[in-house]
């Protein structure tokens, strides 16, 4: 009985060995090779518009009469470093004055710009030129906004930059006494493509 238990644990001693000898032979003697691609790595780039307002309205203006022309410059600049359409667009909504209020917005180039003067502007283009109401119900956000991209360009590239004139006026009509636009916001906005 000593012996028989003797043997079975030779026998499983032996069979361990074997077993453990076999796994070591198949995982140090097989074929190998490998080759490395270094040095990944993924960065995104960037989309930014600005202007120089430095926060102040294009305009404010009160107790206006019947054809008194009023004429405002502001430079729009893109420093992204992708490609990037720009659409112009008014934010909000504007009240019973707008029907009455002529808009003409023309994008062009100015020497020495100076928030919101336009000596030396240089128009290229006439972009709109209706009523304050129809440019805020036609162009209210950037699915419908007003493209306006320098020159012929079908997008603004990284340090382009447009000056765009605004001008406004009150029309000669008896009913645009004594109301208000109220207060409304142009929006330049640029999206990558």
């Amino acid at each position: 009985m000593a012996r028989s238990r003797s043997r079975k644990v030779l026998a499983t001693v032996a069979t361990v060995g074997v077993l453990g000898s076999l796994a070591g032979y198949a995982a140090f003697s097989a074929f190998s090779s490998s080759t490395t691609n270094p040095g990944n790595s993924v960065s995104t780039g960037t989309v930014v518009i600005s202007d120089n307002d430095a926060g102040a309205a294009l305009y404010n203006l009160t107790n206006q009469a019947p054809n008194n022309t009023v004429q405002r410059c502001i430079r729009v600049s893109y420093t992204g470093s992708l490609p990037a359409g720009v659409k112009m667009y008014l934010s909000g909504t504007v009240g019973s004055l707008a029907p009455y209020v002529n808009l003409t917005v023309e994008k062009g180039t100015q020497a020495s710009p100076s928030f919101p003067s336009c000596t030396g502007f240089t128009p290229q283009a006439t972009v709109y030129t209706g009523s304050l109401q129809n440019f805020a119900s036609s162009y209210s956000g950037w699915a419908n906004g007003l493209a306006v991209n320098p020159g012929s360009q079908t997008q603004w590239n990284p340090s382009d930059e447009l000056v765009f004139r605004v001008t406004v006026s009150v029309q000669d009509d008896n009913n645009a006494q004594g109301l208000t636009t109220g207060s409304h916001s142009f929006v330049w906005e640029a999206r990558n493509n």
